[in-house]
C-alpha cells in the first residue's frame, strides 16, 4: 500500500514538473522572422504595385513573456516621416469575406495593429498579446502586413500591400 502512495506521489510530481517546465519554455522562447518586399510570393497576383523602393523588408519578432508574447515589427529601409499601417490579418475563407479576400478584412488587434513612422531607416514598434509564442506559430493563421504610406490604405487590394507574408512563418 505504501508504494502504490509513493508511486502515486511521484507520478503526481512528475506531471506537474512537466507541466511546469513547458510552460516556462514558452515565456523564454524568442522566434525571428524576416519578411521582404510583396513580389507575390503568396500569390502572384498580389505582387506590390506602387513607387515605394523595393529594398524594404520587415522583420517579425515573438519573444515569450510571463502574460504573452511580446511582438515587435521592424521596417527597413522606411521612407523618412511616412506612416507605416502594419498588422495582422486573420486568415478566412474567401467565399465568407465581404470582397472575396482570404483574410478577415479587418485587422485583429489582439495579435498586432500599429502605425509605425519611418526615419529613413529601421523603425519599430511592439504591442503585447495575450497569445503564447507556440499558439503564434503553431495555430495562428494569419498574415503580417504593411502597407506602402506612399497610397491611399486599402485592407482589400494586396498588390498594395508593400510587405505580406504569413504571420510567424
Amino acid at each position: 500500500m505504501k508504494f502504490k502512495n509513493m508511486l502515486k506521489t511521484a507520478s503526481i510530481a512528475l506531471v506537474l514538473i512537466v507541466l511546469f517546465t513547458s510552460c516556462n519554455k514558452d515565456k523564454k522562447r524568442v522566434e525571428n522572422y524576416s519578411y521582404s518586399v510583396n513580389s507575390g510570393q503568396l500569390n502572384s497576383a498580389w505582387a506590390y504595385t506602387g513607387t515605394h523602393a523595393n529594398t524594404v523588408s520587415a522583420d517579425l519578432k515573438l519573444e515569450g513573456q510571463k502574460d504573452g508574447t511580446m511582438i515587435t515589427v521592424t521596417i527597413n529601409n522606411t521612407v523618412d516621416g511616412e506612416t507605416y499601417n502594419v498588422h495582422a490579418h486573420d486568415a478566412a475563407d474567401a467565399a465568407s469575406t465581404p470582397n472575396g479576400t482570404p483574410y478577415n478584412e479587418t485587422p485583429n488587434v489582439d495579435v498586432f495593429v500599429k502605425q509605425i513612422t519611418g526615419n529613413g531607416a529601421s523603425s519599430s514598434e511592439s504591442f503585447l498579446t495575450t497569445m503564447s509564442v507556440t499558439e503564434l506559430t503553431e495555430t495562428y493563421e494569419g498574415f503580417l502586413v504593411v502597407h506602402d504610406p506612399l497610397q491611399t490604405m486599402s485592407t482589400t487590394d494586396p498588390a498594395t500591400f508593400i510587405v505580406l507574408g504569413s504571420f510567424a512563418r
